[in-house]
């Protein structure tokens, strides 16, 4: 029902890790080849956005993503199919949020997007906090404290009860009527 009526794009987003630091993030770079760099970071590690060892990296990156790109068959979408629209970021584990921030960041930043809501069954509660902050809404179904493994989450495959798929089509229906009238 998803898919069609309402349009959807497979569209990854990597993080630029810093060299020295890989847990930092220098920016992101997404799967139609657009990139975000956080001059403020760079700047403030002595790095060069025209370094060459910077713009190779980025490359790399770059060339990973256009191949999963192409295995999902899907097109990134244009700025012009999201300027103006809801975009909901969808992810299935939202745990440290290193990557989803940057989508955030990286979805205001290349695009002129109207709202941006994230989805995702599961996302720590403080991370969810703190995401609510950049976003207008964040839906899960569980937001525990400490999520651990993440197989935990998932361990056997994702067993969802009859009760959360009535959540999840509820809120997949009250959703395409919100947004359809926002």
């Amino acid at each position: 029902m998803l898919g069609e009526n309402i349009p959807h794009w497979y569209y990854k987003v990597q993080t630029i890790p810093c060299q020295q630091m890989p847990r930092l993030s220098l920016g992101s770079v997404a799967g139609d080849g657009s990139v975000r760099l956080d001059n403020m970071v760079a700047q403030s590690l002595g790095i060069q956005t025209t370094d060459p060892q910077l713009l190779r990296q980025i490359s790399a990156i770059n060339r990973r993503l256009r191949h999963d790109q192409a295995a999902f068959h899907k097109t990134a979408p244009s700025s012009e199919q999201l300027q103006g629209r809801v975009v909901i970021v969808v992810d299935d584990l939202v745990e440290a949020g290193d990557t989803m921030r940057e989508a955030i960041m990286h979805l205001r930043h290349c695009f002129d997007a109207r709202r941006i809501i994230v989805a995702a069954p599961v996302c720590l509660a403080d991370l969810r906090k703190q995401l609510q902050r950049h976003v207008e809404g964040v839906v899960d179904i569980v937001s525990p404290l400490y999520v651990g493994a993440v197989s935990q989450w998932y361990a056997g495959g994702a067993n969802v009860l009859p009760c959360e798929r009535q959540v999840l089509a509820l809120m997949f229906s009250r959703a395409n009527n919100r947004f359809d009238n926002a």
